[in-house]
């Protein structure tokens, strides 16, 4: 490779990383690490870095207007009637016949009654592994925020001395919805991996010098139309 960039940004060989087509299933974003993964209670939760270490999500994100809609819909959701529930029952059978008839193996890994809420997931990139990032699921980008920060390593030993690190380095947060609601990717930079670029809006610039000066400003945000409907990915994309 000519330079540590075109390393960073090598595409895949064709067929290596074929796309699960099952429409319940999420395929992973990146050739990574999971660090960790739970579910998460309200806009306010917090994500654990290391023990002892954790940052909230909203500070992550940055101010979202979804996901703050999707904590009232939680709550609002606690109180829903017996007569909601069993129509709820009735959609997901359906929907479980319609997959089981196309694809009978996959009853062990689809629960017939999904679990309500929101989950998170880290997933660490290593100096040599690919870099792409890819979309999990099809969905709609509806709103991208880029916060201007830091480039601290994210190793293993980052994460136990630097205290929200993830919150204090540069990164893209990518929100919109998908068929099961809200969504968010938020993409981190590190030391010696600092630009990020997205496809979808190739006039974006990261890693400028100015930006890392005042780490603290107000993240620069840009919403996707039109008519609301915003950018829509395909799983693989």
């Amino acid at each position: 490779y000519a330079s540590l960039r075109d390393f960073f940004v090598r595409t895949l060989k064709e067929g290596c990383r074929p796309i699960n087509p099952n429409p319940y299933s999420l395929v992973s974003p990146v050739d990574g690490t999971i660090l960790r993964f739970g579910k998460l209670n309200g806009a306010g939760a917090m994500i654990d870095q290391v023990k002892g270490f954790s940052y909230s999500v909203s500070s992550l994100l940055g101010a979202s207007p979804l996901l703050s809609m999707l904590a009232e819909k939680n709550t609002e959701d606690d109180g829903s009637t017996i007569e909601q529930e069993s129509t709820q029952r009735e959609q997901s059978k359906k929907s479980w016949w319609r997959v089981s008839l196309a694809s009978p193996k996959v009853r062990e890994t689809i629960s017939e009654c999904p679990m309500k809420g929101l989950y998170y997931c880290v997933i660490y990139l290593k100096p040599g592994d690919y870099h792409r990032i890819h979309s999990p699921v099809d969905w709609n980008v509806l709103v991208r925020r880029h916060f201007s920060g830091r480039l601290f390593p994210v190793n293993e030993r980052a994460t136990r001395t630097i205290r929200n690190l993830y919150v204090e380095n540069e990164r893209v947060v990518l929100e919109g919805l998908w068929q099961q609601g809200f969504m968010a990717i938020a993409a981190v930079g590190a030391t010696n991996i600092g630009s990020i670029e997205l496809f979808i809006e190739p006039e974006l610039r990261t890693n400028r010098p100015r930006k890392k000066l005042i780490p603290s400003e107000p993240p620069e945000e840009h919403l996707y139309e039109p008519k609301g409907v915003g950018v829509m990915l395909k799983k693989g994309d």
